[in-house]
């Protein structure tokens, strides 16, 4: 099952894929023991107004983790980025877990943030911090926007429970819509968005 959170005008929204989810929610600090995992998130059209977030990578082996801090290898991140940009896939920002149900961005998560986007040089617009908590067989998720469209924002965005979707189609299917996704374009066009 995908994910969609919307900005809270709703002229954006960013959509999680069934393989991205999987990914993160397999580092949930669930048990005491378990450290703060993370990494990187792509898409291959990162100014889309519908970002669609394809792949997800890290934690790397040599990240410092800990119950409640997580630092990247920076040589392994780079690598990542590369191999990622070579599929045409662009970094738009960043995932981590937090040992808690409601999980919340520290001003350290914020700051790293600003950072990731400012060091694009005005190259993106936007950049993603998603947390990810402990709690729930599908467990929390927020979803912030660190924003230079206009002005420097720091936006959270909301999931709707009800734009959860995409059946997969059958081999051969291609132009068949499945009835999640109809009503997935339903409601897109009822909040004012249009998809390509």
């Amino acid at each position: 099952m995908s994910r969609v959170f919307f900005y809270p005008d709703n002229s954006k929204y960013v959509l999680f894929t069934d393989h991205v989810l999987a990914h993160m929610y397999s580092y949930a600090q669930r048990r005491f023991w378990q450290k703060e995992a993370g990494g990187e998130i792509f898409s291959p059209e990162p100014d889309s107004h519908g970002l669609i977030i394809s792949n997800a990578m890290g934690p790397n082996p040599a990240d410092q983790r800990s119950r409640h801090a997580w630092n990247p290898d920076v040589k392994a991140s780079d690598r990542n980025r590369q191999s990622e940009f070579e599929q045409y896939r662009h970094a738009v920002g960043l995932w981590h877990t937090h040992p808690e149900s409601t999980p919340s961005p520290s001003g350290r998560d914020q700051k790293t943030t600003w950072d990731y986007l400012d060091s694009f040089e005005g190259d993106r617009s936007r950049y993603l911090m998603v947390i990810i908590g402990n709690c729930g067989s599908i467990p929390a998720m927020t979803v912030w926007v660190a924003s230079g469209e206009s002005s420097r924002e720091w936006i959270q965005l909301s999931e709707d429970k009800r734009c959860t979707q995409l059946d997969s189609p059958k081999k051969g299917d291609c132009n068949v819509l499945q009835p999640k996704q109809v009503a997935f374009r339903g409601e897109m066009r009822s909040r004012g968005i249009r998809l390509l």
